[in-house]
């Protein structure tokens, strides 16, 4: 099937558009609780710890999300795994503007995630067997790039007067356009599976943990989880981090919108020279970039331009090393096990973005100022780029 698909020109283009389109819905209502948090916490009456742990429940959803929908997708195939998924969180994230209270905000938000975290897995998925080989990581990139412009997507609305003025217009806005997003989805997105009985005699533990396997495995696990960390704990924290500086709330949304679109470029960028010169240099040049980076953010006195385009430098780097590695991730699993090893892969990541937000409301709540916020992400990216590189050396590869 998946040759098939690729092969069918306009078919293909439009089905790897509706995964954008997904996919930047998917990065608007993520960054949506951060570019929120300013006007929400005050309004629902969150402490800094609350908060953290109210951007984190919809990130735990996400591990649960991703863990369930992998294996599944490999059984009754990705779409109506993916069709569910975007419904899922398209209606959570409209019920989020209308709760009341931090109990029924965690909830919903958890909700949200288990939907957000069923349709990322697919999207890479997708994407994967959607493209042809000679362009596969930089499609996947591509399309997980959408997260981040959805991303910037929310920055440009919380700065309208509409939004400014009501936390809310941007969960309604988040939740309406996956609603409307399914139907087209049902309409003209391709499945791109494998056949259920391929899928159930190889998929389980052996897909992940079989011989050769464990040490591909953990190393995609380790680096996808340490990233996300760092990336979820500035997408949901960036704009209080600079307010907390002295920057004004519109200013520090417009901020966060340069973070989200230095990311996207990132990811594009990062793809396309993955699949020139292979992923080894490419991620270790990016990793190192992004420690003096983070340096750099954290010392005092920056101005506003310094800020904002080390804050774009920082989307830049972070999101090409996640993107980098959700191109690459599936190119280790065979097709009949591809959602399997991509899921289980993306919901470690998620376990370590549902810790990035914690991690920061935590130092917050004792004391700590942005700079040291921002610097202790330092040994956690360290930690990505390690396990990037023996990723490289031992990953085994299954076409």
């Amino acid at each position: 099937m998946t040759a098939k698909i690729q092969s069918a020109g306009r078919p293909v283009v439009i089905a790897i558009g509706m995964c954008l389109l997904a996919a930047m819905l998917e990065g608007f209502d993520i960054a949506a609780m951060g570019v929120a948090a300013p006007k929400m916490m005050p309004a629902l009456g969150l402490t800094k710890p609350e908060a953290g742990f109210a951007f984190s429940a919809s990130l735990l959803g996400l591990l649960f999300g991703a863990a369930l929908a992998g294996p599944l997708s490999d059984r009754v195939g990705r779409k109506p795994v993916l069709l569910t998924a975007v419904t899922v969180f398209g209606l959570f994230s409209l019920g989020t503007a209308f709760v009341q209270g931090y109990e029924p905000l965690l909830a919903v938000r958890f909700l949200t995630g288990l939907g957000l975290g069923g349709a990322m897995p697919m999207l890479i998925a997708m994407a994967s067997e959607l493209a042809s080989a000679k362009r596969r990581t930089v499609v996947v990139s591509s399309i997980t790039a959408g997260m981040p412009l959805g991303g910037a997507l929310v920055g440009l609305l919380a700065r309208m007067d509409l939004a400014a003025g009501d936390w809310r217009v941007i969960f309604v806005v988040g939740g309406a356009a996956p609603l409307v997003l399914v139907l087209a989805l049902w309409l003209w997105l391709p499945e791109t599976g494998t056949r259920r009985e391929d899928a159930a005699r190889s998929a389980g533990v052996t897909a992940l943990f079989g011989p050769g396997r464990l040490g591909t495995t953990l190393s995609l696990w380790v680096s996808y989880a340490a990233i996300a960390l760092v990336l979820h704990l500035f997408l949901n924290w960036l704009p209080s981090l600079l307010v907390a500086r002295g920057v004004e709330g519109k200013a520090a949304a417009g901020i966060s919108t340069l973070f989200n679109l230095g990311g996207a470029a990132g990811g594009v960028l990062v793809g396309l020279t993955i699949d020139r010169l292979g992923a080894r240099w490419p991620l270790a040049a990016v990793v190192a970039g992004l420690i003096a980076v983070l340096f750099a953010l954290a010392a005092p006195g920056a101005g506003l331009p310094a800020t904002a385009a080390l804050a774009f430098g920082a989307g830049f780097l972070i999101m090409a090393t996640q993107f980098g590695l959700y191109g690459i991730g599936p190119q280790y699993y065979a097709p009949a096990v591809r959602g399997t090893g991509v899921g289980a892969a993306i919901a470690a990541g998620r376990f370590g973005s549902a810790m990035g937000p914690v991690l920061a409301g935590q130092l917050l709540g004792g004391g700590a100022s942005t700079e040291q916020v921002v610097l202790s992400t330092v040994p956690i990216v360290l930690l990505a780029g390690a396990a990037a590189m023996l990723l490289t050396v031992v990953g085994k590869r299954a076409g």
